[in-house]
């Protein structure tokens, strides 16, 4: 499926995709053998003026917004390059927990700068893979391979640095997006030549295709998923029965884990399984267990194996060392599938209804819906005339987005008129208020942690001194 292997990991000056972006982005490509093809790249982005970077990803990383604007390229500019990266046909790209964190920053990144959000994950043969779920499948299924760090609780860590410091893998310093990618391509090479077998099988599964036949209802069969939303107790597995294709979304499977629990399906209404499901824990009723309803994504690489994937690796799993009783998970089954239509029909309800994205700010309204034909025809154009360009959107959320794009990246192009929406709309995002209680924070983070204090006066510095 793939020619290379982009390894890449992001900074970014904050966890949420929507409100915050992107600091730093570091990639080397590979062959597949692990080779390295080319240099490996660093880029720094220069931060927009309309909004607040959160102290404690600048804590973490010791990036300010003074050094990523001095030594970076504008967003406009820095997708350009990243988009050319992740577009080369034939590569699958790849980090860790980049699926569900680095991923979605790319994601809102095209979108905010006029590409398509999902096209370079699928077009020209390119994939996604992540190996933070491939080291859990490793440590629970051959745990020789690699050495496991441990937590002050005693199970393992699934840290990046962690794992490549205990495998003699670690290179750099920590949270530097360049060192980070490095460790990884050394555990990579560590768990290729140790585990062969799962590395291939693991790998595999970035065709949706392949994972959507493991998890096909027809075939009633269970399977061992590998997930960090299992405890590590259990190391990170659970033997789960597919139950239904999820009713609005076709490339997700709703499984249920094989435990005494998921005979709640059967007797409850659809109401207490939603609430079953979605309340938070601390509100749940004593003694009130999950039911072990998971959504696996096929288009997210899930480690999933059916029973006869094992032989083959070699591998016959610990079911004592993974906390599994197959006598009764068969037996639930059993007790299921008698029961499926009913339980399908009140997933059918809990499942289906309408998911509500927060798209009232369009900057983060990726997911309210796609764009029309007429509309990604003018995408091109936004970008090559730096914004220049005249142009009219028939989506309200491009309209918007297409005047923020040029006001963060070429202001200039501004009229007085334009310049004043700019002024308003930053105040608006930036108020006093906001301002007062984000210089507050900083400063208690300062009285906390006084080694940190250089980085912090400099997110003051910077949140003083934007133009409002």
């Amino acid at each position: 499926m793939s020619d290379s292997f982009l390894w890449f990991d992001l900074e970014t000056f904050g966890r949420n995709p929507r409100q915050t972006r992107i600091s730093q982005f570091a990639g080397i490509r590979t062959d597949t053998e692990l080779n390295a093809i080319g240099e490996p790249i660093s880029l720094f982005c220069k931060p927009a003026d309309d909004f607040l970077p959160e102290p404690e990803a600048a804590m973490i990383t010791g990036i300010t917004p003074q050094y990523a604007f001095e030594n970076g390229l504008c967003e406009a500019d820095f997708m350009a390059q990243l988009h050319a990266q992740f577009s080369q046909p034939n590569t699958c790209a790849l980090g860790y927990n980049s699926l569900r964190f680095d991923d979605e920053f790319i994601r809102f990144a095209l979108y905010r700068n006029f590409y398509d959000a999902y096209e370079r994950e699928y077009a020209g043969g390119n994939s996604r893979w992540d190996l933070l779920d491939v080291m859990r499948a490793v440590y629970a299924l051959q745990p020789d391979a690699l050495q496991w760090p441990l937590r002050d609780d005693g199970q393992p860590s699934f840290k990046l640095e962690h794992l490549a410091k205990a495998n003699d893998c670690f290179e750099g310093e920590a949270h530097e997006a360049l060192s980070d990618v490095r460790s990884l391509i050394n555990l990579a090479r560590k768990i290729k030549n140790s585990a062969p077998g799962l590395w291939q099988y693991t790998l595999s599964l970035r065709d949706k295709n392949i994972v959507a036949d493991k998890l096909a209802l027809e075939r009633n069969r269970r399977i061992l998923h590998v997930s960090g939303q299992f405890p590590t107790q259990q190391a990170c597995t659970g033997l789960m029965l597919p139950l239904m294709l999820h009713p609005q979304i076709k490339t997700r499977t709703v499984a249920v884990e094989l435990r005494a629990q998921a005979l709640k399906l059967i007797d409850y209404t659809p109401e207490q399984i939603e609430l079953n499901l979605f309340t938070p824990r601390a509100d749940m009723p004593e003694n009130e267990l999950r039911i072990g309803i998971k959504e696996i994504h096929h288009n997210r690489c899930p480690v999933v194996f059916e029973a006869e994937d094992m032989k083959p690796l070699g591998i016959k799993p610990d079911t004592e060392r993974l906390q599994i009783d197959i006598g009764q998970a068969m037996a639930i089954q059993e007790q299921l599938h008698s029961a499926l239509p009913g339980i399908r029909e009140k997933l059918s309800i809990v499942f289906g209804k309408a998911r509500v994205f927060d798209d009232s700010d369009p900057d983060g309204a990726l997911y309210s819906g796609f764009f029309d034909r007429s509309d990604k025809a003018r995408f091109g154009k936004a970008r090559s005339s730096k914004g220049t360009a005249p142009l009219v959107f028939n989506d309200a959320r491009l309209s918007e987005l297409y005047f923020r794009y040029r006001a963060r990246n070429w202001p200039d192009t501004l009229d007085a008129r334009e310049k004043s929406q700019w002024l308003a709309f930053k105040n608006e995002r930036i108020s006093d208020d906001k301002l007062a209680q984000y210089l507050t924070d900083c400063d208690k983070h300062i009285a906390a942690e006084p080694d940190k204090q250089v980085v912090l006066e400099a997110l003051k510095a910077w949140a003083i001194g934007i133009d409002r």
